[in-house]
């Protein structure tokens, strides 16, 4: 029976292994250890005496004459005997004349007393499938690494030879408006003018893009003027903001060295990205920039840099798309705004080669903070001083704030005005808490009883963003460190801490629940101003409504209930405007369904 298993084993072994043999060196004999056949399918039998000439004459005869230098080196006894006193085994690939590819691999079996080698197996594997998917795979990939640099070529390439032509469109039309003062004849040059600074703009972030994926991006550092650097943006993003009717609002840190030493023209682009960011995907409000400067040794600042917009803020599940190449978030939504989708990967990728990290925290509908950290050398310690714009101005008496609102304890009022640029936009910030809190204690619960941490933590991290962009700084933090703990793998710890935060966050919920209340007093009155709506159109808007909430069209339903709001409604009517506001703010469109069924 242990014969059979035996003979079994070996047969299994015949199929893997081309040859093996025992070599026994001091007697200089060779046997072999499983017999297999040839390929006419005979018994082949190499056992006897000298055994090294045995090897010698295998290679001579079935090694393919490349290989049979590294062969004969490999089978020499004096150099193999050696070799195994400090080693198990020796392995080595080699092809035979007929074109397989083996695996040589020669293994120490018995040794003397006085520790020389005694016998060694002799084994060889038939490698040439192995090998075959190994070229292939080789294969692909130069074929993905040779497509990768002809992409970047083709890109470089064509980007260089495309600026050539704008720029010469761009000197001919500024020579136009220059020359006439024909009111149409300028609308189209500065028109024109326009489209060729954004195609310019588009082109050379291809161009960085394809510098940087060849891994030809160098970071040039030298002096340069901060001061200046800002004034730069200044100049730059100030008219594009008034454009749009923006506030664009300067917030630095006066103590700030003026002289560094980095380079300066990429810490320009990584500001400017953001900041034309900003611009382009914020429709009413403040674009907000922040500098504050941090002394970290004698010779050493960190620059802490951060972009407030209150535009319409990323989604949870759209925020890891941030990075990727040529995407746009909200393409659909912001059809309008150009762009090659390169910015923010740009700019990541120009942090990470000066040793930083741009890092993003968005509430959705109520705007998006960007920032980072750069370390810079100081050449000179003079400050900025207060010569450039002044920080955000302090709220005017007429304030459209709630009294009630100051006297909250958990909330930071002046913070939460300055985090949102305006109180026009600090009150909207309110009411998108008040009407989505609840849905985010709700999901969180759901999640820990179905043992899932990691969306969880998701949700506590949106907790944290909305409670700080309002002011709730101590709820912020409390949600910041169960964000750690979940993203630690702390199960306990937030399970343990998350009913406080919870807790304290329904309750402040609550307490701005009344500004979620329909203000009817003018409407009460009689003294809006505004026409009455008709049945037909109220009927109209309701059907509209209804096609929106089947499509999950978030956007069709707020732009008719916009429209809804130049009519004077009555107080059931406007009641039920907020109610589909607030279900639109948790995107529950069974809840909008629901709220419109009863409308016919």
């Amino acid at each position: 029976m242990k014969s059979r298993s035996l003979n079994e084993r070996m047969a299994a072994a015949a199929q893997i292994y081309y040859e093996f043999k025992e070599v026994d060196i001091i007697n200089n004999t060779i046997r072999s250890v499983i017999d297999r056949e040839d390929d006419d399918g005979e018994l082949k039998v190499d056992d006897g005496a000298d055994a090294q000439q045995h090897f010698w004459d295998y290679v001579n005869e079935e090694v393919e004459e490349h290989f049979i230098l590294q062969m004969k080196e490999f089978v020499d006894f004096s150099i193999l005997g050696l070799m195994l006193e400090y080693r198990v085994a020796a392995t080595t690939t080699f092809m035979t004349r007929q074109g397989k590819w083996l695996r040589a691999r020669v293994v120490r079996c018995q040794q003397t007393q006085a520790g020389k080698v005694a016998t060694f197996l002799w084994i060889l594997e038939d490698i040439s499938e192995e090998r075959q998917q190994r070229d292939a795979l080789i294969d692909v990939s130069n074929r993905v690494v040779a497509a990768s640099k002809a992409k970047t070529a083709f890109l470089s390439t064509i980007s260089n030879e495309l600026r050539a032509p704008i720029d010469a469109v761009l000197g001919i039309n500024d020579m136009i408006l220059s020359e006439t003062s024909e009111p149409q004849t300028v609308r189209y040059s500065e028109s024109i003018r326009d489209a060729s600074v954004d195609l310019l703009g588009m082109i050379n972030d291809i161009l960085d893009f394809s510098i940087i994926e060849a891994g030809k991006m160098e970071i040039v550092s030298k002096k340069y003027d901060f001061l200046e650097l800002i004034n730069d943006l200044v100049q730059t993003i100030k008219p594009q903001a008034e454009d749009k009717g923006l506030s664009f609002i300067l917030d630095i840190d006066v103590n700030t060295p003026k002289d560094l030493y980095g380079d300066g023209l990429r810490v320009k682009q990584i500001m400017l990205n953001l900041l034309t960011n900003a611009v382009k995907y914020t429709t009413k409000g403040r674009i907000i920039l922040t500098v504050a400067s941090e002394k970290l040794d004698e010779r050493h600042v960190g620059l802490h840099v951060s972009v407030k917009d209150t535009g319409q803020g990323i989604k949870d599940e759209d925020k890891s798309r941030l990075f990727v190449e040529f995407e746009r978030i909200e393409e659909g939504r912001s059809s309008t705004v150009g762009g090659t989708g390169l910015g923010v990967t740009i700019t990541q990728r120009l942090l990470e080669l000066m040793g930083s990290n741009l890092e993003v925290e968005s509430v959705y509908k109520l705007g998006s903070n960007f920032y980072f950290v750069l370390e810079q050398t100081v050449v000179h310690w003079e400050p900025i001083g207060d010569t450039v714009m002044p920080s955000i101005p302090a709220p005017e008496n007429d304030s459209v704030l709630p009294h009630f609102i100051s006297e909250l304890p958990e909330v930071n009022m002046e913070n939460g005005i300055k985090n949102n640029g305006d109180e026009e936009s600090y009150l909207e910030a309110l009411k998108v808490y008040a009407s989505s809190v609840g849905k985010y204690i709700e999901e969180i619960t759901e999640f820990l009883k179905a043992d899932d941490l990691e969306n969880a933590t998701i949700k506590i991290h949106a907790l944290k963003s909305t409670s700080r962009i309002i002011g709730a700084e101590s709820i912020g933090e409390l949600a910041l460190a169960l964000e750690n703990a979940g993203k630690a793998g702390d199960k306990e710890k937030v399970e343990n801490e998350v009913g406080v935060l919870l807790e304290r966050c329904k309750a402040l919920g609550q307490q701005l629940r009344p500004l979620l209340e329909p203000t009817a007093s003018k409407e009460e009155a009689g003294d809006t101003g505004k026409p009455a709506i008709s049945d037909e159109k109220l009927t109209e808007a309701y059907d509209k409504l209804r096609e929106c909430a089947a499509a999950c069209d978030s956007f069709g339903i707020e732009e008719v209930l916009a429209e809804l709001g130049n009519y004077q409604l009555t107080e059931p009517q406007q009641g039920k405007m907020t109610d589909l506001s607030q279900a639109i703010d948790n995107f529950d469109f069974e809840k909008v369904s629901e709220i419109l069924k009863e409308e016919k």
